[in-house]
């Protein structure tokens, strides 16, 4: 019996590709003599036939492919850090920028406890002035000041008094060479520090609270920022660009500056500083003492102190100290209708061993010690060298030069005002000391 078999269609189905074929290779076909691009002479294998009608071409599900890859790899390096060698795929790798969240970023150093000031130097009377001599009680108050060791006038060591966690308690020094005028004013602490100034506590407060909103704004921006950067894209073959925040006066817009989070809370933070300063004024009790010296150098008031013919040198002095504000005392006194002059009044020698047994009102300078020398001072003279005070004096004025201080002085017997106390020693031959009131 003979087998039946199926005639073959002379129709080619729609549906069927009777030699499938891979797709172009990359190396170029063989040339076929005597073909066409239009009617190639013999089939290769290394080209792809144009599809048949109904069928998509594998270009396009080969495209399909490479864009779900490429979403698909945008969305993988901003969830998760990939390795630094890692392959990305033919070519070149999109680089999208990302902001860096606040709480990453480098920490401004805040100590805990750190002093401050918040109040001007503050004298008796609630001002900050004071006379060029020194002494003058003074105050500064803020918080974490219990440390605080030493204290500046214009470059010259003030005294702390006392120190509390509140409140600095200070005696000014004397100005530089007495002078009147304004002087900065600095606080150290036992390191050696500077002690920085807050105009006021409530400025420290607001700084603080500035501080916080600050770096809770910048915080904020920055992980929004980086949540619309991390959002897939509705049209993944559409440009990518990174996002831009907008500008902003706030706090914590900080990429339109390019300020970090860190240098905007320290920059909010940071109190508004003012500078301490002192104002060295004339000491009125020099100021009377000197204007006392000055109208009766030549013109004694004997009508009140009387005057000692011949030795009347101490007698104008110890006037001059009254004037100035001392008090007497049982050593040292004039009494117009009583015992008249004590020794101490009247002697020079007398004189200077009442001042040594007093430091409360005036201390010894020793020998090179001109240049501590003001206004107001005490200057004795032995004119033969024998070791007892022949003569007294009130100085005057005190000049300071390049080759030195020039010390001039007031007083009675050979009566003076403003005389050189080199001069003098130059006629004599003499030394001479000086007395530092207080």
């Amino acid at each position: 019996m003979r087998p039946i078999t199926r005639p073959e269609s002379p129709v080619r189905s729609r549906h069927r590709r009777e030699d499938p074929l891979p797709l172009r290779s990359t190396s170029p076909a063989p040339s076929t003599p005597n073909a066409t691009p239009d009617t190639p002479a013999t089939r290769s294998r290394n080209r792809l036939e144009k599809a048949p009608s109904g069928h998509r071409p594998l270009i396009w599900l080969a495209g399909a492919a490479a864009t779900a890859s490429l979403c698909f790899g945008l969305f993988v390096p901003l969830s998760s850090q990939a390795s630094p060698g890692a392959a990305t795929g033919a070519s070149a790798p999109l680089a999208v920028s990302r902001p860096v969240p606040a709480s990453v970023a480098p920490a401004v150093p805040v100590v805990a406890g750190s002093p401050v000031i918040y109040s001007a130097v503050s004298a008796g009377d609630g001002g900050s002035a004071g006379p060029v001599t020194g002494g003058t009680i003074v105050s500064v108050t803020g918080s974490g000041l219990a440390g605080v060791s030493g204290v500046s006038f214009g470059g010259n060591a003030g005294t702390v008094l006392s120190a509390t966690d509140t409140t600095v308690t200070i005696s000014t020094p004397a100005s530089t060479d007495y002078g009147t005028g304004s002087v900065p004013v600095s606080l150290v602490d036992g390191t050696g520090a500077v002690v920085p100034v807050a105009s006021t506590p409530a400025n420290a407060a607001n700084a603080a609270a500035q501080a916080a909103t600050a770096a809770a704004a910048a915080k904020s921006s920055s992980v929004a920022s980086l949540s619309q950067a991390i959002t897939p894209l509705a049209d993944a073959a559409a440009p990518l660009v990174a996002p831009t925040p907008a500008p902003s006066s706030a706090p914590g817009a900080l990429a339109s500056t390019g300020t970090t989070a860190a240098e905007t809370t320290a920059a909010v933070a940071a109190p508004s500083v003012s500078a301490l300063t002192f104002q060295y004024v004339p000491d009125p009790r020099i100021t009377a003492q000197v204007d006392y010296v000055r109208a009766h150098w030549s013109s004694y008031n004997s009508a009140v102190y009387g005057s000692i013919g011949g030795n009347d040198c101490v007698n104008f002095t110890s006037q001059s100290l009254i004037a100035r504000g001392w008090t007497m005392d049982a050593e040292w006194s004039y009494n117009a209708t009583g015992a008249g002059y004590s020794t101490a009044w009247s002697s020079s020698t007398a004189f200077a061993a009442y001042l040594a047994a007093h430091p409360e009102r005036a201390t010894p300078l020793a020998a090179g010690q001109s240049d501590r020398v003001k206004v107001g001072d005490i200057v004795q003279f032995d004119w033969d060298r024998s070791g007892d005070k022949d003569h007294t004096g009130i100085v005057t004025r005190v000049v300071k030069d390049s080759s030195g201080t020039h010390v001039y002085y007031a007083g009675h017997t050979e009566d003076s005002l403003d005389k050189s106390v080199e001069e003098s020693l130059a006629n004599t031959g003499g030394t001479v000391s000086y007395w530092s009131v207080a």
